[in-house]
């Protein structure tokens, strides 16, 4: 039997009803996703948020983000950070603006298109196959720093001119907030850097012993502690001015960073010390890292002036925290090493001694 008016008007009413409380529920998951990224205070938190809620909330495939990063700041950043295996693939970096134009073909305007390999295949090295993508440019400033890009097998899940106003402020959204987390990550860092050399200082070191320590006992991996006390350098001071000798502390501080790997951690820890945490190193390995940084600088002429340069020797205590050694805890890892230091010193300097 046919509907009366009044069944059809009712559906029809049921319909727009229904459609209206779908669409105040996506409202509600998009202000509270929107609210999420805004309130990010680090970097991992919000890379979290648009590489893996992202494509959950939204039903995508894939979600991949580039980042222009010319001065390696935000990988920097992400040095420190266990970053998941998921987003290998997924968070792409470049240092170069020419790069985001002719190597990812990221455009000046959002750009909804079918996927085509040769063009989008860069944006999404870990798939071959999609429908639709959504390549949307970051900018702050009227530059731009990267895209957000959004993928989907669907073939008319992104089509040109549906829907791209909600993904530009989505966009806006996500340029702001990273840029509030690097600028918050930077302020943190500031904290915990030492400003003459640039490397870590104390207070980031004792943060981190802490965790390194917890790690190796957990894992039952040792980890080495290197003190290391740069020998006569009040000589330096007092001979050729404390300008010099701010030029020898950031010219070793250098060659200690270059010398390390990426699990490895330095820190300045006062005055002339420095002091490099070795995950993963066992006794034998770590003297052979300190015999070749006691060697890279003996061998280094330091530079502090257009006319000038100097030798200089260091010496390094060694401790080792590690299933056959008597050192347990962390306090006991930095007195070691700080002690073995000064035997080093005792005996001659320009040496290596490891704790007993």
């Amino acid at each position: 039997m046919a509907l009366s008016k009044v069944e059809l008007l009712q559906s029809k009413l049921d319909a727009l009803l229904q459609m209206a409380k779908s669409n105040e529920q996506k409202l509600s998951n998009f202000q509270q996703y929107e609210l999420a990224l805004m309130n990010s205070t680090d970097l991992f938190s919000l890379l979290s948020i648009i590489l893996e809620k992202h494509r959950e909330q939204f039903h995508l495939t894939e979600v991949t983000l580039l980042l222009l990063d010319p001065e390696y700041e935000y990988q920097r950043l992400l040095d420190s950070i266990d970053k998941p295996s998921t987003w290998q693939g997924r968070l792409l970096f470049t240092d170069n603006e020419h790069s985001l134009k002719q190597t990812f073909n990221v455009p000046r305007k959002a750009r909804l298109s079918e996927f085509i390999p040769h063009h989008h295949g860069q944006l999404f090295p870990n798939h071959a196959h999609l429908g639709s993508v959504a390549i949307l440019p970051l900018s702050r400033q009227n530059k731009i720093i990267g895209s957000l890009n959004l993928a989907s097998r669907q073939s008319d899940r992104f089509q040109a001119g549906i829907g791209t106003q909600f993904l530009q402020h989505l966009t806006a959204v996500i340029s702001a907030s990273l840029e509030n987390t690097r600028l918050q990550e930077n302020i943190k860092q500031l904290g915990l850097r030492d400003p003459l050399t640039g490397i870590n200082n104390r207070r980031f070191f004792d943060q981190r012993v802490e965790e390194e320590v917890t790690l190796a006992q957990r894992n039952k991996t040792p980890l080495s502690c290197l003190f290391i006390d740069l020998d006569h350098f009040k000589r330096i001071n007092d001979n050729h001015g404390h300008q010099a000798g701010d030029k020898v502390l950031k010219q070793s501080a250098q060659l200690f960073d270059d010398t390390m790997r990426t699990s490895d951690i330095l820190a300045r820890y006062g005055g002339e010390e420095f002091v490099i945490l070795l995950a993963n190193t066992d006794k034998q390995a770590a003297y052979e890292i300190a015999e070749r940084i006691r060697q890279l600088i003996a061998d280094t002429d330091f530079i502090i002036s257009t006319s000038q340069s100097l030798k200089l020797t260091l010496s390094i205590g060694l401790s080792t925290l590690g299933s056959n050694s008597k050192i347990t805890t962390t306090q006991h890892l930095i007195n070691s090493a700080d002690q073995a230091v000064y035997v080093a010193k005792e005996a001659g300097r320009n040496r290596v001694h490891h704790a007993s």
